[in-house]
């Protein structure tokens, strides 16, 4: 199911996500949630574009070079060069289109949502970056994919 949301509510994660299924009861949506506030990639996005800091020196990076130079391959590619040349280029572009034309569902795949049983919603491991960057745009809406929704939840 498709939903529209404004960025802006979304203030936590769910990892991992992906045994849960189209309706789950259970306590997952307040054991598994940590803040995006928390999460690197999202302070990451926020230093890049709210900041101007170069990819290189977010915190992002450091830990991608980490991962890097312990032989791991980080979006694909094997070196740090490789990965900043696709974030210049793919990610930067990404941010660009989002800032000129605002959130279009055809842009990608679309956002990971889960539904608590309070009917807050929360990202899950897909979308992270649009959704940090539609957040530093102050964008009115995004639209995501609900792959979960608590069994106590609110009807749609």
């Amino acid at each position: 199911m498709q939903l529209s949301i404004a960025p802006a509510d979304i203030r936590f994660k769910i990892s991992p996500h992906d045994d849960l299924r189209a309706i789950e009861g259970g306590n997952w949506d307040r054991e598994r949630r940590y803040p995006l506030a928390e999460a690197v990639k999202h302070r990451s996005i926020a230093q890049r574009y709210g900041s101007g800091v170069p990819w290189a020196e977010t915190e992002l990076f450091a830990v991608y070079g980490r991962r890097l130079a312990a032989g791991e391959r980080v979006r694909g590619v094997a070196t740090m060069g490789e990965l900043i040349d696709q974030y210049l280029t793919r990610v930067d572009a990404l941010f660009g289109d989002l800032s000129k034309r605002g959130f279009r569902a055809d842009a990608g795949p679309l956002p990971v949502i889960l539904i608590g049983r309070d009917g807050e919603s929360f990202i899950g491991n897909q979308g992270n970056h649009r959704l940090a960057m539609a957040q530093v745009l102050g964008l009115p809406q995004i639209a995501g994919r609900v792959v979960c929704r608590h069994a106590e939840a609110p009807s749609a």
